[in-house]
């Protein structure tokens, strides 16, 4: 196994195991580090908001991870707040979710295998590069009135991204992976291919006709 690099402080991403549709904040955090003088002592977690917690051992030190599952209503919300600065009621970041005993070992199993390359990604983190900015929110578009947001319609699993006039609205399906990497690059500064943006997705016409339903009724009720 891959050993993993000590990193001294708390440690942030967001993330998405295989066989599981749920995106999760992921923390882990060293459960022993140097003190400023120099000893070895024992990390405190000052929170508890999380769903699942278990300790990374395959390496020293080991880790105290932490994860938190966030339903897509909230990816949702911290996306257009993040992205447009549309805000949001953040005591929903409060609210914790009973994980099924299958989603704990999955969750386990895959950030077991995980951690090492996670934290490669966050030692390499950079806040200086603003495409994610510059590709979802182009400079004409912010200059202007128009429908900027991320949207689910109800009865379908997936989000979009809406960056357009209210005259002529287009929807950028938007996969998991690349949602995981908005939310990583954009809050934590962790770099991943901006190409994925480029990606074409088919819908169905099933999916055609019911965001274009909801989305109306959505517009109307904001106010645009």
């Amino acid at each position: 196994m891959q050993p993993v690099q000590q990193i001294s402080q708390l440690n942030e991403l967001f993330y998405q195991p295989p066989n599981d549709d749920n995106f999760y904040h992921i923390t882990f955090n060293p459960t022993i580090k140097l003190s400023e003088n120099g000893t070895l002592q024992l990390s405190e977690n000052f929170e508890d908001n999380y769903d699942y917690e278990f300790f990374y051992e395959a390496s020293l030190p080991s880790y105290h991870v932490t994860c938190k599952l966030f339903p897509r209503s909230l990816i949702i919300d911290i996306l257009n707040k993040e992205i447009y600065g549309i805000d949001f009621d953040v005591n929903d970041l409060r609210y914790k979710d009973a994980l099924t005993l299958n989603q704990k070992i999955n969750l386990e199993m895959n950030l077991t295998q995980d951690l090492p390359s996670l934290q490669e990604q966050i030692l390499k983190s950079d806040f200086k590069n603003a495409s994610i900015d510059q590709i979802l929110t182009p400079q004409q578009a912010l200059q202007s009135n128009e429908l900027k947001l991320f949207y689910q319609p109800p009865g379908d699993i997936n989000i979009y991204n809406i960056p357009d006039d209210i005259r002529h609205v287009t929807c950028k399906f938007l996969s998991p992976s690349l949602i995981i990497g908005i939310l990583n690059k954009k809050i934590y500064g962790i770099n991943f291919d901006v190409n994925e943006f480029k990606r074409k997705h088919t819908l169905t016409l099933q999916q055609k006709l019911n965001l274009k339903l909801n989305l109306k009724n959505h517009i109307h009720e904001i106010g645009f």
